[in-house]
């Protein structure tokens, strides 16, 4: 089968977010040029944040030959094979019930596999990623 590439959704509370803390952190990073002691706290601080916010903008989730292949940002990464998903269902809320989720929308598609375990993800055509995935899921 050919393999699909799904990208990420991002909804308006997503943005409103990362935009606000981006500006908070550009506030509080020049209130520490003050003091340059202060910079040795903040910089590492503002990359480690950025980092998680920006990582939404790099992950994808792709439909490979054998397995569900989700790309979370520059370095966590999962696999889920077809064989071992049991239920795709479609929520809408704010939080996701997986710890690791590519979610950055209210939208979403939970992918519960394994006997406990729930992957979210928001990609933009959500009703095209669940027709393909279960396609996947029946072959």
């Amino acid at each position: 089968m050919k393999t699909q590439k799904f990208k990420p959704l991002f909804d308006k509370t997503y943005k409103s977010i990362w935009i606000s803390l981006s500006v908070l952190m550009i506030l509080f990073t020049a209130l520490a040029a003050f003091e340059p002691t202060a910079l040795f706290v903040m910089i590492p601080t503002d990359l480690f944040v950025l980092y998680f916010l920006l990582s939404p903008l790099f992950g994808y989730v792709e439909l490979r030959e054998d397995v569900v292949f989700i790309r979370f940002g520059l370095i966590l990464k999962r696999e889920i094979p077809y064989r071992k998903i049991r239920e795709i269902t479609k929520e809408r809320k704010f939080y996701s019930d997986s710890m690791l989720a590519l979610k950055n929308a209210m939208d979403h598609v939970n992918i519960k596999y394994n006997s406990f375990d729930v992957m979210s993800v928001s990609v933009v055509e959500s009703e095209a990623f669940m027709q393909a995935l279960e396609q996947r899921i029946a072959d």
